[in-house]
């Protein structure tokens, strides 16, 4: 008998540690959770201690409010054909922490992944339709044009799914080999050329 009451009570403990522990959940600072409840949105909970209906509310999303960043590789074709391959870091951030915002950053994008994939692409296409109307000798003083035109176009972009583009950088432009052996070649026959001149 004393047995049974004994095991009773250990379940009972167990339902109401389970059930409290599902009636509050804490939020990280510098994250906004989205709360879905049978699959619709509900609504968010802000960093700290929040109150959550036990087995129907959901933690969809965690959303980082925080600075982000991501490095992007890709190529493109100036108009005279040569290769230039690039390098870039963006830095961006969700625009603000209203309700309407949270749920576009949150339910734009399928994951995080999609998201990445996306802007990758997206800048992609900018700086490749930027670097398609110039010649290669044009595009390694045209950093800053580069990096501007694209700026212009991502910024929309990531404001229609909840994000601000902070920053941008091209931290490298180079050439295929081809092309660099060629440009040294150029750069050498040019100055034996002006120490040919000094000479005379």
């Amino acid at each position: 008998m004393l047995e049974g009451i004994g095991l009773f009570g250990i379940i009972v403990l167990f339902l109401i540690i389970a059930t409290v522990g599902g009636i509050f959940t804490t939020v990280n600072q510098g994250t906004i959770s989205v709360v879905t409840m049978f699959g619709k949105y509900r609504r968010i909970m802000y960093p700290g201690l929040n109150f959550k209906i036990p087995f129907f509310e959901v933690i969809m999303r965690r959303v980082s409010i925080q600075n982000q960043s991501i490095e992007l590789q890709f190529q493109a074709i100036t108009a005279d054909q040569a290769n230039v391959n690039f390098k870039a870091m963006l830095l961006y951030s969700v625009i603000d922490q209203t309700e309407e915002t949270i749920k576009n950053v949150a339910f734009k994008f399928i994951d995080f992944g999609a998201l990445m994939q996306t802007l990758n692409r997206t800048v992609e296409g900018s700086v490749r339709g930027f670097v398609a109307t110039k010649r290669q000798n044009e595009i390694l003083g045209l950093r800053r044009d580069i990096v501007n035109a694209v700026k212009d176009q991502l910024d929309e972009d990531l404001k229609s799914w909840g994000y601000h583009l902070i920053d941008m950088q091209l931290n490298d432009i180079t050439f295929d080999e081809t092309i660099m052996q060629s440009m040294a070649q150029v750069v050498a026959s040019s100055n034996l050329r002006s120490a040919a001149e000094n000479e005379a």
